[in-house]
């Protein structure tokens, strides 16, 4: 598959950046800084283009081509360590990316509701691993344009199938980013990357610009973007295996793989 061809891009999804801890499991989806710069400054290296979620939005409204190597950083859950170790590496790079927030858990000091990791909230391990960023975090991060704040929800729960709680949910959500941050256009990402239809005619009405969910897949800026699709990034990912996800080999493969699978 040739990505100059047919104009797909590719949208990593990260959670965690931080240092591994003596003593410590590290988190389950963890990158540690040194490993997140390698990656990418790699794709950097090998013609990779970062652009900003905007960006990529703002052609596919357009109906305007993306050049080839064109791909997108998104973090989900809005961890604190992004501001001190994701962060300034983004800087060092120049590469821009989205931070989803959960909007219950901005300026809150207690862990995650969805964090599985048995280190969050131990007096044995950094808050700066486990809290969720704060209001500030999020503004001065947002002030030089690098950073962009969307929504993961206000409570990070699974709405399929539960079109009014979803409603209520994203419109307080919506609500918070627009009065604590100024935000006017705010991208969605589905919690656990699960959406239905009616998840997606609610954020559209409500006014979110895309709602992204966590099928691994190449992106095309012609489909609708309340659907785009992301790749998961581990601390074992390296650039290569980047590049494998983002010149659509991976999602090549995986399409051969079901046809096999199930004979069709």
């Amino acid at each position: 598959m040739r990505r100059a061809e047919n104009n797909s891009f590719g949208i990593l999804m990260y959670h965690r950046v931080m240092p591994r801890i003596t003593g410590i499991s590290a988190p389950k989806l963890n990158v540690t800084p040194p490993r997140f710069r390698r990656q990418l400054a790699g794709l950097l290296s090998r013609g990779y283009q970062a652009w900003p979620l905007r960006r990529v939005l703002a052609c596919s409204r357009a109906g305007e081509p993306l050049p080839a190597r064109v791909f997108v950083v998104t973090f989900d859950d809005g961890y604190d360590c992004i501001y001190h170790h994701a962060w300034p590496i983004l800087k060092e790079l120049s590469v821009p990316a989205t931070v989803f927030v959960v909007t219950s858990f901005l300026d809150a000091e207690r862990p995650f509701v969805s964090d599985r990791w048995a280190g969050a909230g131990s007096a044995d391990v950094p808050a700066t691993a486990w809290n969720m960023l704060s209001s500030a975090h999020c503004a001065e991060m947002m002030a030089d344009g690098l950073v962009e704040i969307g929504s993961h929800t206000h409570t990070h729960a699974d709405f399929r199938g539960q079109p009014e709680a979803f409603r209520q949910d994203m419109a307080q959500s919506l609500g918070h980013l627009r009065s604590a941050l100024g935000l006017q256009q705010v991208s969605v990402a589905f919690p656990f990357g699960y959406y239905d239809a009616d998840m997606v005619a609610t954020a559209r009405d409500l006014g979110a610009v895309c709602g992204l969910t966590t099928q691994r897949e190449l992106v095309s800026p012609r489909t609708d973007p309340f659907t785009w699709g992301r790749f998961n990034v581990q601390e074992r990912d390296t650039a290569a295996t980047l590049v494998f996800k983002l010149s659509g080999w991976y999602t090549t493969m995986r399409r051969v793989s079901r046809l096999l699978k199930f004979g069709r």
